[in-house]
């Protein structure tokens, strides 16, 4: 799971310097371009951060049943 926290954490930078830059940039041609870029990368960051939401479930889910299995070795 450290790997899709590294991944989202690294997305999460990424899609915060692109606001900055967007935020710094003077309103030219470039700004549908940078729009569109942080658009995608916001994207991303959404898809991302479900799929380590649903990962963390199924691993709690998991943990759980290895608990109740090792509990009911135990007595």
């Amino acid at each position: 799971m450290s790997r899709l926290d590294d991944a989202e954490a690294r997305l999460s930078v990424a899609v915060a310097r692109l606001e900055a830059a967007l935020a710094k940039q003077p309103k030219a041609n470039g700004d549908a371009d940078m729009a569109a870029a942080l658009e995608a990368a916001r994207r991303d960051y959404e898809e991302l951060r479900e799929k380590t939401d649903a990962v963390g479930g199924r691993l709690d889910a998991t943990i759980g049943r290895l608990r109740e299995i090792l509990g009911e070795g135990r007595g």
